[in-house]
């Protein structure tokens, strides 16, 4: 990514040195960024939208009952080869449930009874 400069914006623009600065800062810390808050086409219930890391966001409500499997669809398009947890509720750990990954969904556990869990799946 190249930083866009003051000129490439509309003149007049109040934020025009801010979006610049942005895109300074992203270039010199490696132009790394999980996305930030904001309306996700993809999924309206997370409230996060992916920038330019090679991942989506998915929410899962509920994971029901402790170590039992459960399935997290995401719309990478490739088999994923790993996951973040973003957020949860309360306290429990996650782990793979031992079933493939598809280009879909990803299976997965967790210690603790009905957790509501946000992840970023790369």
């Amino acid at each position: 990514m190249q930083p866009r400069k003051p000129s490439e914006h509309i003149v007049g623009e109040p934020n025009n040195h801010k979006k610049v600065l942005k895109d300074i800062y992203k270039v010199l810390r490696g132009n790394v960024s999980f996305g930030q808050q904001g309306s996700n086409p993809n999924d309206t219930t997370i409230g996060l939208v992916e920038d330019n890391m090679d991942g989506v966001f998915a929410h899962v409500d509920n994971t029901g009952f402790a170590n039992l499997q459960f399935i997290v669809d995401h719309t990478l398009n490739r088999v994923p080869i790993g996951y973040f947890v973003i957020r949860q509720d309360h306290a429990g750990s996650f782990y793979d449930s031992g079933t493939d990954w598809t280009e879909t969904q990803i299976f997965l556990k967790c210690d603790a009874n009905g957790v509501e869990a946000t992840f970023f799946i790369f």
